[in-house]
């Protein structure tokens, strides 16, 4: 029986990547052993590792100037990585817009001294044009969340912060494109736009990588002189990164997804203001993601109604966080148009019957 995913993650993978892997799994490529069984070490991983790399070189277009790394722990061990190895003498800040911000403040503020800057959903398009809430002193680094998953919210528009960025881009990377220009660090777990849990893409530009003291998996530079090879990587979630990263360029790349992302996301914000007498959505339009959509019925035994219909309609993951409630919808790059419009005929449906 098709259940439709729409969950904040592990999302859905195309069928295609499934058919592939599927395959793999029995015999990698006439090698006569499981791609769950392969060395790291071997010919055959070193060829996945280097077409994933330019995979994503291609697919984000990242500069030369720029090294990638395939690591493990998820965003949540970012947050001391990182930390640990940004120079003490730098100045950091933390823009919090939700939940994955705090956390990543609170983390990094145990390991070094780092500013917050807190915004509710009504700031964030006065904080983007640079109209009010600044820093108390001239930040060097500043760390963003792209997406809140939980709360909604996203920013897209993050190259006109006046600062070097350290992007945690978990639940939107390859969903739009943007200008390197002042992003230092940006890291992405695979398991929402880009494969599955297990692997965590670590971009990073030349002059963030220093020398230093630290232990070995927590060193930056340790880890890029062996580049993702210094223990033994996450090699089946890497080889499903390839698979994703090939599918997506094959669709057209992430100009594809860009556009549709938007479409998708207007159709659902559309619908749920189309019926705004028994919904609301918490975000700014600014602010508004077009990943996670979030939305709460006014009368809360809709709520539940509506989550019991959907399940029997086979509608899976739409529960919002356990920490604010609500619906959440994700429309992840795998959300193609037909599950799309099987999710928006059983809202309309599901509206008109109230």
């Amino acid at each position: 029986m098709k259940k439709y995913n729409f969950s904040p993650g592990p999302a859905k993978l195309n069928d295609s990547i499934l058919e592939i892997a599927k395959d793999n799994i029995l015999e990698f490529e006439n090698t006569g052993l499981s791609i769950l069984e392969i060395s790291h070490r071997s010919d055959s991983f070193q060829h996945i590792l280097e077409n994933t790399k330019e995979n994503l070189k291609n697919l984000l277009n990242i500069p030369s100037n720029y090294h990638i790394l395939f690591l493990q722990g998820g965003a949540t061990f970012q947050n001391t990585f990182i930390a640990s190895n940004i120079n003490e003498k730098k100045p950091l800040t933390n823009l919090i817009t939700g939940t994955w911000g705090k956390k990543t403040y609170d983390d990094f503020s145990k390991i070094r001294n780092v500013e917050k800057i807190i915004l509710n959903n009504s700031q964030i398009e006065e904080f983007i044009e640079g109209q009010v809430i600044k820093s108390s002193k001239e930040s060097s680094l500043m760390h963003i969340t792209s997406n809140e998953t939980i709360e909604g919210i996203q920013i897209r528009n993050f190259n006109q912060i006046n600062s070097d960025l350290i992007i945690d881009s978990s639940s939107d990377i390859g969903s739009y494109n943007f200008d390197w220009t002042n992003v230092a660090y940006l890291y992405a777990g695979a398991q929402k736009n880009l494969g599955i849990p297990g692997v965590t893409i670590s971009v990073i530009r030349d002059d963030f990588i220093e020398v230093n003291e630290n232990p070995t998996y927590l060193n930056l530079k340790n880890l890029n002189d062996k580049d993702s090879l210094l223990n033994t990587p996450p090699t089946f979630s890497i080889y499903i990164l390839k698979l994703v990263t090939d599918w997506m360029l094959n669709s057209g790349g992430v100009q594809y997804f860009e556009k549709q992302s938007v479409e998708s996301s207007t159709a659902v914000y559309s619908l749920l203001e189309k019926y705004n007498q028994y919904v609301r959505i918490p975000a700014s339009k600014y602010s508004r993601s077009k990943m996670n959509i979030v939305f709460n019925f006014i009368n809360e035994n809709h709520e539940e109604l509506f989550i019991k219909k959907s399940l029997e309609n086979n509608i899976i993951g739409i529960k919002g966080h356990r920490s604010v409630g609500g619906i959440r919808v994700s429309l992840y790059n795998s959300i193609d148009k037909s599950s799309l419009k099987y999710l928006l005929n059983f809202m309309d449906t599901f509206f008109k019957e109230l």
